[in-house]
Formats: structure tokens, C-alpha cells, sequence
């Protein structure tokens, strides 16, 4: 379990917690076995849900714990999403 203490409405500190759970709980087994999917981490139970992508582990989390804060990671990825620049500083692009 959590700490209980964790204020679920500070985004900063669901990242925090939900990092620290992986790297504590999941990091290993997940980055052996399941290397390039997508995990979320309910930050409140420890559980770590997968999926092929982002929405397949969050759909995945939240019928597990449906109440669930979640906190989403691409396993062995230094990020879920890769931000890149293209273009002008209005191209933005998200992958």
C-alpha cells in the first residue's frame, strides 16, 4: 500500500508516486518481458496495469480499479510521449 498522505489532487505528486512505484515494484520484470508497451501505475494500490497502447492500459486500469489515480509510463522509455519540433515554433508535433 501507499502512503495515504500522497494529495492525489497535485499532479506532480502522482508522477512522483507513480515513478517510484515502478521503479521500486515493476521496472525490472516489466523491462525484461514487456519492453516498448505501456503501463499505468494506480498510485494508491501499487497495481500496474499493461496494454499494447496508452488506452489499452488505462481501459486495462480502470477495470481493475476503477476509481484508480493513474499515472502513465512507456516501459523502457525515458517518456510516454516523444515531443519533437518541426518547421515553425507553432509545429508541434506529438507522437
Amino acid at each position: 500500500m501507499t502512503d495515504m498522505s500522497l494529495s492525489l489532487s497535485n499532479p506532480k505528486a502522482v508522477v512522483e508516486a507513480g515513478e517510484r512505484i515502478y521503479k521500486e515494484k515493476y521496472q525490472r520484470e516489466f523491462e525484461a518481458a514487456h519492453l516498448g508497451k505501456f503501463a499505468v501505475i494506480e498510485v494508491k494500490t501499487a497495481k500496474a496495469y499493461l496494454g499494447d497502447t496508452p488506452e489499452d492500459a488505462f481501459e486495462n486500469g480502470r477495470k481493475g480499479t476503477p476509481e484508480g489515480v493513474f499515472h502513465l509510463i512507456k516501459v523502457g522509455s525515458p517518456g510516454a510521449y516523444r515531443v519533437s519540433y518541426a518547421g515553425s515554433a507553432s509545429d508541434w508535433l506529438f507522437q
